[in-house]
């Protein structure tokens, strides 16, 4: 990749800060920033300035660079989103070490935004306490039951050996998308009641919601 086209997907993944006040999100990659735009809707997306990495382990380090950049100051506020995947540990371990860049001396807290003047949160998907993914979330959300249920029958039948439950609900999901009217969509594409993919709006969402909110 020429250095022009990765500086510009650099750019992509962090966007300047304003200079007026904002929250920060710091998500472990792309799909979850989509997510999170979608879950949020407009009027809080817009408070909102998010930096993706490209997996967990990502995040100390933008973290980093966040608190040295121009403008950081007018933030006031950091939230942090992550899957457990298939270690609960090393989850809250990562978080931790993200807040830590801020100021928080103390473990986190999965879904609480608290702090002054500055304050900090991480949302642990699926909920804070069970292995999974942002996927476990997606699965409960999406429009067409008929479907998902057709899904169930295949994965029934397939017997797929994944080895983490975050596996094991991205398989799902990605086939429950491949059946949908256009078959490329990954699930942060798939919003749009005519796609019959996913329903941001869905209570399986709310926590997240709740949490991008109080940023």
């Amino acid at each position: 990749m020429s250095d022009r086209k990765e500086t510009e997907r650099s750019d992509r993944k962090k966007p300047p800060f304003p200079t007026t006040p904002f929250g920060l999100l710091l998500v472990e990659g792309g799909d979850e920033r989509g997510l999170c735009e979608a879950v949020a809707g407009p009027a809080v997306w817009e408070g909102l300035v998010c930096w993706y990495g490209s997996g967990g382990t990502d995040l100390p380090f933008l973290a980093r660079l966040a608190a040295k950049a121009t403008n950081f100051a007018n933030a006031r506020s950091v939230g942090v989103v992550l899957d457990m995947e298939g270690d609960q540990k090393e989850a809250y371990r990562i978080a931790q070490e993200t807040l830590a860049v801020f100021g928080a001396n103390t473990p986190p807290v999965h879904g609480v935004v608290a702090g002054q003047p500055l304050a900090l949160g991480v949302f642990i998907a699926p909920d804070g306490k069970s292995l999974g993914s942002i996927e476990h979330l997606c699965r409960l959300a999406v429009r067409d039951l008929k479907r998902a249920a057709c899904v169930d029958a295949l994965v029934d039948c397939a017997q797929p050996q994944h080895s983490t439950a975050a596996l094991g609900a991205k398989g799902w999901l990605n086939a429950y998308l491949a059946m949908c009217s256009d078959p490329r969509f990954r699930f942060y594409q798939a919003f749009t009641a005519e796609s019959g993919g996913i329903d941001p709006a869905h209570p399986a969402f709310d926590p997240l919601r709740n949490f991008l909110q109080r940023l």
